[in-house]
């Protein structure tokens, strides 16, 4: 890891050690099953679409653009649900820029106020309206984990959502005019009706199901008595850390929160 420093440019060329991530219109990326690898080498049939640098890498630099012809065997199109059993800490890095770049490049178009067609995107990410005139940036959604403690056990809850087999952290988006810290209390409170002390700040993540940027918290529940939003939440119970049922899987945020609590009580 940390390989990769967050890049843009339109200028930059390919070189000869530099890789390629595609997207197709689909929003499928491309994946090197013999290699594991969401990184294409670019000995490979030139792309047709424009290359943006979104890496720089020890020298070298990852170059995204759209479909690549000529495929070879073992190179396949993945859809985001696919590829999540690929993922580990440096791809989810790669592929979150990915898409979300590729969403803001090809997809967000017009100017929110005029319904003018924006100009293409600029070396610094900026798309331009010449009616307003106004400069429109890529946009991301923050959103909070938080995983609650009491005594010797954890809070883990079921979303009502697609997948509801995985026992995780309460999560929410955050509001307008919101710091993180009363988004997490706000968020506890109509989830769970719970109240909360010593919340602590744990890690983040860039998360593009579809344009998140998740940050967790450690929190304590003054109480144990759990009143669930039922639009939200289809269970929320308490777990000893020997005990857990089916929690989300590496290399999600969720999974380091939850085992970080569990080392906090053990």
């Amino acid at each position: 890891m940390n390989r990769f420093t967050s890049s843009f440019s339109i200028k930059q060329t390919l070189k000869d050690n530099d890789f390629i991530v595609s997207i197709n219109e689909n929003k499928k990326i491309l994946f090197n099953k013999t290699e594991k690898s969401f990184l294409q080498s670019n000995k490979i049939t030139p792309p047709k679409d424009k290359l943006y640098e979104i890496f720089k890498m020890e020298g070298n630099s990852v170059f995204l653009t759209g479909e690549l012809n000529d495929l070879k065997e073992d190179q396949i199109y993945l859809s985001k649900r696919d590829l999540y059993p690929y993922l580990n800490e440096e791809s989810l890095m790669i592929v979150s820029r990915a898409f979300q770049l590729f969403d803001w490049i090809h997809k967000q178009n017009y100017c929110s106020r005029t319904g003018n067609k924006l100009s293409e995107v600029r070396d610094d990410l900026s798309k331009f309206c010449d009616k307003c005139p106004r400069e429109y940036f890529p946009k991301m959604s923050p959103c909070i984990l938080v995983l609650l403690t009491h005594g010797n056990e954890i809070l883990l809850v079921r979303h009502n959502s697609e997948i509801r087999t995985l026992y995780t952290a309460i999560a929410g988006f955050v509001d307008l005019g919101e710091t993180l810290e009363e988004c997490v209390e706000r968020e506890v409170f109509e989830e769970v009706g719970l109240r909360i002390k010593n919340i602590n700040y744990v890690g983040s993540q860039s998360w593009p199901f579809p344009n998140q940027l998740m940050m967790a918290f450690q929190a304590e529940a003054i109480s144990k008595d759990v009143h669930i939003d039922e639009k939200e939440i289809l269970e929320a119970s308490w777990f000893k850390p020997n005990d857990l049922p089916t929690i989300p899987p590496e290399p999600s945020l969720s999974n380091l929160l939850i085992k970080r609590a569990i080392d906090s009580l053990t």
